[in-house]
């Protein structure tokens, strides 16, 4: 029988970072190779029916790619009862409405008591009702799915103002699950799966719940490979009992603690799977010094195998490359803490007086958007470094520039080098742990500098920036280096011996 695989991750969304879109190369990777491929999910989205759509769309996901929700799964629906739940037919007989300012809502008012606080989507389909005593205390919240059926509804603690137990529901009416939670840590002590209005299943949390879902699934499979994306799906993988699965947990980033060196200790959310390497069959790392360093310290040297990530070089460049005719630079990143893109901003008001037209696009978002463009007017940077959003045509962003910069301090692997060579752009790295040696050639195709030096990262930029015969030849360099060492295809033909093998 034909093997299959599962890889596993907590959700997914559109705009997200490279977990999300590693996770779907992988799986779009494995389908091409013949093996039937699934992607598995285990959060709560009431919208998943139009959510998967978008991301098939903004990531490419192949068909053959099957995408299967924990409570989807169990909602067990193949059709839906469509009901048209509208704001207006809502509130149309309430006697007294606030519109909340921007914002798709309003509050209902009973005789001067505050009652509803109504949420609604952009079509005007109703999103949630919150229900409130006459304490102002919340007592209940619903929410409704864009086909306007009541999904899950929360039974809130009015001191904690948080879920004592859940209730999930198909489009008929009928729970399919229900859930006590303890309201201080948020977490489930009770899970009861309901089916035809009898109780299925009883489990103890979320966790076992989780198992359970992945148990089923492959219950029929003789040949299941478990592939965990996410380190919240470790533990859960690990403890499935099916002896015919084969479980595999891949490493998107560095295995530890700041300062990221030999003396730092194992981060915590890769703590459970390098302290259980004998639960699995296999820890997969993207490079070649990751794998030393962990077979080193953690030995398991038969366990842990090295598979990079892989890239097409893109129809609209060649192996010969171009002459690089964009002028601006651009940086593709998360806004987080961990990339340091203040570091970039910093450099650039070193070199700026010598080359005021230095322009530096800046694509990405996260929670350090506000903080970098405070220092962006501080610098008084305006007109040289441009915030620009998530990108959708990363191909063509890369494509259009000079060259691009990453200063992460640590990554696992570095999409965004692979992206950005692979479109002809050689890269200015930080020499963080780990992927700039494995990808990059220094001074060959991109630069590899000293990590944290914000002054030698500046100097770097102002002479690339000058030098466009320079760029042009990194440019020839990187095409060559990607299609020689990291092309799909010879990436495709090392998953294809291992998926074999295991």
């Amino acid at each position: 029988m034909k093997k299959e695989v599962y890889f596993l991750i907590n959700s997914l969304d559109v705009d997200r970072g490279g977990l999300t879109k590693a996770c779907i190369q992988q799986a779009n990777l494995s389908a091409d190779l013949g093996y039937e491929t699934n992607i598995l999910t285990f959060n709560y989205n009431g919208e998943y029916s139009e959510l998967i759509g978008k991301v098939r769309q903004r990531y490419n996901v192949k068909n053959k790619v099957k995408i299967h929700n924990m409570y989807d799964y169990f909602r067990n629906e193949y059709s839906i009862n469509k009901k048209d739940i509208a704001i207006d037919q809502l509130i149309r007989n309430t006697d007294i409405l606030e519109k909340v300012v921007n914002k798709d809502a309003y509050r209902v008012y009973d005789d001067g008591i505050y009652r509803n606080y109504i949420t609604y989507r952009n079509n005007g389909s109703v999103k949630g009702v919150d229900y409130f005593d006459d304490s102002r205390y919340r007592i209940k919240s619903e929410f409704f799915t864009p086909e306007g059926y009541s999904g899950k509804i929360s039974y809130m603690d009015i001191i904690t103002n948080k879920p004592r137990q859940m209730v999930f529901k198909n489009s008929k009416g009928m729970s399919y699950l229900s859930k006590w939670i303890n309201h201080e840590t948020g977490l489930a002590n009770r899970i009861v799966l309901f089916k035809d209005n009898e109780i299925m299943k009883v489990l103890k949390n979320d966790k076992e719940l989780k198992i359970y879902f992945i148990e089923q699934l492959i219950l029929k499979n003789e040949n299941p490979i478990l592939v965990s994306d996410a380190r919240n799906t470790d533990e859960i993988m690990a403890n499935v009992k099916n002896i015919k699965a084969k479980k595999i947990i891949r490493l998107h980033s560095n295995h530890i603690s700041a300062p990221f060196d030999h003396s730092s200790e194992v981060a915590p959310t890769v703590k459970y799977a390098l302290d259980n390497l004998d639960k699995i069959d296999c820890l997969a790392v993207l490079t070649n010094q990751q794998k030393e360093d962990i077979t080193r310290r953690f030995k398991y040297n038969e366990k842990v195998v090295c598979i990079p990530h892989g890239i097409d070089i893109t129809a609209k460049t060649n192996i010969f490359g171009k002459p690089k005719v964009g002028n601006d630079i651009v940086v593709v990143s998360r806004l987080v803490s961990l990339k340091q893109v203040n570091h970039i901003i910093e450099a650039v008001a070193l070199i700026v007086k010598e080359k005021p037209d230095l322009r530096i696009k800046i694509y990405g978002s996260g929670d350090q958007e506000k903080n970098i463009k405070a220092l962006i007017k501080k610098k008084h940077l305006e007109t040289n470094i441009i915030l620009m959003g998530y990108a959708n045509n990363i191909n063509e962003v890369y494509e259009n520039a000079l060259f691009s910069i990453v200063t992460s301090k640590t990554e696992g692997f570095s999409l965004s080098i692979l992206e950005s060579m692979a479109n002809g752009t050689p890269v200015i790295a930080y020499n963080f742990n780990y992927g700039p040696n494995e990808i990059i050639v220094n001074n060959e195709d991109g630069r590899i500098i000293e990590k944290n030096n914000v002054k030698v990262l500046s100097e770097t930029i102002l002479e690339l920036s000058n030098n466009r015969d320079l760029v042009s030849h990194m440019s020839k360099n990187a095409l060559k280096n990607i299609e020689n060492k990291f092309s799909k295809k010879q990436i495709k033909n090392m998953w294809h011996l291992f998926l074999n093998e295991i």
